[in-house]
């Protein structure tokens, strides 16, 4: 069977690599298409955080659960790579409602066997010596949360799927699904070049509607182009300040962790309004301005400053649930949200499925269940 990916982000890098195991049943000739390089999108922009720390659905948080377990399995077998830091996550409260909200997850999530504990200031400094924590907290520790340099992993696994014998195409972008009636038969590149195939995966990323559209086939996602949209967030990247951070934090208007590159990756939620498409350059230069402010009052010692400032678009899924399965004959779709923490186990799945197996894992997932119901 000649199966083609289309994409090669987190999860498209993901599924090239199970899907060339050895012992996996890998098809007779598999490729795979990225317009730039593998990782070079959303993947290698986003905060990347491997966590199930939503404890609201125990469904989707055993998923996420079972996700994490997965990535403790890849990392193992490239041998402790740079890019999966098992550094765990502090995340505080100081505000009244804000103690109870995080006292009451970090209580569920322990309920649901899920690794979360309240602890000391003194603690926390033993994690995190040169964080500057206010005296009156509320401070959960979750020890099991890991992050990933998004590019460099999704280049290693398209990088050991290319030395298995996978076809990694790139520079060029899939205009369009070609069709047959019904069935889908491959891909038409910005070239004019078409790649035939017996079965097409769209892992896309937030490019996935728009691809899917060519065949007439619907993706119910959130539009990045709408005003006041989710999916667009702002990333910084400081330049490098060795040791002040050992791994994640999770400050009321700040999320720090590691870069690749020895600085600090940040991101603030309430700080992304007004990120659309039309966001222009002095916005993004003071939305940079604003984190690296918050940065250094969280930690004093920082003595870095912003080096980089990226508009990264994530893939909504408009119930905020994977969108993971058969569309059409020829056409699979693995598109998802979280991305980064789902991507090794969400291969796992699909490769089962694209050999003949439906797994019952992924049935709540499917691209055609009803419409959309905000998740609680």
């Amino acid at each position: 069977m000649r199966v083609l990916v289309v994409g090669a982000g987190i999860i498209g890098a993901a599924l090239a690599d199970r899907l060339t195991r050895p012992a996996s049943g890998a098809p007779a000739r598999l490729t795979v298409v990225e317009g730039e390089g593998p990782g070079a999108g959303t993947s290698g922009t986003s905060y990347a955080w491997i966590n199930a720390n939503d404890p609201a659905d125990p469904a989707y948080h055993r998923f996420r659960t079972a996700a994490m377990s997965t990535w403790r399995d890849l990392a193992a077998g490239f041998g402790d790579p740079a890019w999966y830091r098992p550094s765990g996550n502090i995340m505080w409260a100081t505000a009244d409602e804000a103690k109870e909200r995080l006292a009451d997850r970090v209580a569920r999530l322990s309920g649901l066997g899920y690794a979360a504990d309240l602890i000391t200031s003194d603690r926390l400094h033993e994690l995190e010596p040169h964080v500057a924590v206010p005296p009156d907290a509320l401070v959960a520790h979750y020890p099991d949360e890991a992050y990933v340099h998004g590019g460099p992993a999704a280049r290693a696994l398209a990088r050991r799927a290319r030395e298995r014998g996978a076809d990694v195409v790139t520079g060029h972008r899939a205009v369009r699904l070609n069709t047959d009636g019904d069935r889908v038969t491959g891909i038409r590149l910005d070239d004019g070049r078409d790649l035939d195939a017996d079965l097409t995966v769209c892992a896309a990323g937030r490019h996935s509607p728009a691809l899917l559209a060519t065949a007439g086939v619907p993706l119910p996602m959130v539009d990045p182009s709408e005003p006041g949209s989710a999916a667009p967030c702002l990333v910084a990247t400081t330049s490098p300040a060795q040791g002040v951070l050992n791994g994640l934090v999770h400050a009321p208007g700040l999320s720090a962790r590691p870069a690749e590159a020895g600085g600090l990756v940040l991101e603030a939620d309430d700080l992304d309004a007004g990120i659309d498409e039309s966001a222009s350059p002095a916005l993004i230069r003071q939305v940079g301005g604003e984190l690296l402010a918050r940065a250094r009052a969280l930690i004093p010692a920082l003595a870095a400053n912003i080096s980089d400032v990226r508009r990264c678009v994530r893939p909504l899924p408009a119930d905020g649930y994977p969108l993971i399965g058969f569309q059409r004959p020829g056409l699979y779709t693995a598109v998802t949200h979280s991305g980064i923490t789902l991507a090794p186990h969400l291969a796992a799945l699909i490769a089962q499925e694209l050999a003949g197996r439906p797994s019952p894992a992924l049935a709540s997932y499917r691209p055609n269940r009803p419409p959309p119901h905000p998740r609680p």
